[in-house]
């Protein structure tokens, strides 16, 4: 069965929950292991993390069909999107109060709110950092629980949508970091230099390892899943999503970005065209998972839907509300 209930609206809100989270994650850990002090570099890297919470968040409320009444997310025992909703609300707000603690350099208005929080900006990044984690693991495992859609429920599919949620945080603050409203020293710049060297090597690995799940997961529907989850496979292998899968996100997605990666040294391949790729090639992944909703038919179901009304038929925009009463 192949009813999308879910529209491409969660698609786009599960990558940028999972990549707002990788850039909190890994801010917080260089903020407090690797750089200590420097925290201000980091904070444009939060600033898009934020653009990126309140843009999933819209298309989240749009999604849920009432938009008016969202706050049931949190009221409603049964609902799967509480705690990713909880998540997000969690990190947003300290991700704030940090990026607040250092906007008096750009804008002065700040000066004694700043002066404030300051002395707890490190404590706001690493708390956001851990709810920045959860959301990454929170997008696989919301989906990997809906035991109905085969393609879904795999333990493989929290584990890759981690390690691409990560991936595509490195390439994000690769993109961003030492920018508005940190100012620019030599300290700074030798501290961002050092980041950019780590998360090269860090991105290596993970684009390795991402590789490594999705191609595990697809091909091991392909041969051993039953029949819902081996057709998904075999669309994705050898059907109608092939393309974007062999070309969009193996190639384009990981394997060029690797490639510059290991051969780009400190060119504009390796940080800038790279990361983009990167990011690219986990949107469209999310895209590609979400659609590929594939379930087995519950007993009576196919019956229902050939007696259902059509969505043209002429009596359903006959009828108005409150009237042709019987």
């Amino acid at each position: 069965m192949k009813h999308h209930y879910w529209e491409p609206p969660i698609a786009l809100y599960l990558f940028l929950g999972g990549l707002a989270g990788g850039i909190l994650f890994l801010s917080a850990i260089f903020n407090t292991f690797v750089i200590p002090g420097y925290g201000e570099i980091f904070a444009f890297p939060v600033l898009i993390s934020l653009i990126c919470v309140a843009i999933g968040c819209v298309f989240l409320v749009v999604d849920l069909g009432q938009p008016g009444v969202f706050w049931r997310v949190w009221t409603t025992a049964t609902s799967i999107i509480k705690w990713g909703a909880t998540f997000l609300v969690i990190a947003a707000v300290f991700a704030l109060l940090y990026l607040v603690a250092y906007l008096d350099q750009a804008w002065p208005i700040f000066a004694g709110l700043s002066q404030l929080l300051l002395p707890a900006a490190d404590f706001f990044l690493i708390v956001a950092g851990f709810f920045g984690l959860c959301i990454m693991m929170y997008t696989g495992i919301m989906l990997s629980t809906l035991k109905a859609h085969a393609f879904w429920a795999t333990p493989a599919l929290p584990v890759l949508f981690t390690i691409s949620a990560i991936s595509t945080g490195c390439a994000a603050i690769v993109l961003s970091i030492g920018g508005w409203p940190a100012q620019i020293t030599l300290e700074s710049l030798i501290a961002a230099a050092l980041v950019l060297e780590i998360l090269h090597i860090v991105d290596i690995i993970l684009v390795v390892a991402e590789l490594i799940v999705l191609l595990t997961m697809v091909l091991s529907f392909l041969g051993a899943g039953n029949v819902t989850a081996k057709q998904a496979a075999t669309r994705w292998v050898k059907g109608s999503y092939a393309l974007p899968f062999w070309v969009g996100i193996v190639f384009l997605g990981l394997l060029v970005p690797l490639m510059m990666y290991i051969g780009g040294g400190h060119s504009a391949a390796s940080q800038i065209v790279a990361p983009v790729l990167v990011l690219c090639g986990g949107c469209l992944l999310r895209f590609m998972v979400v659609n590929t909703d594939d379930r087995a038919e519950i007993p009576g179901e196919i019956r229902y839907y050939n007696k259902a009304a059509k969505p043209d038929a002429e009596f359903v925009h006959k009828w108005e509300y409150g009237k042709n009463l019987f």
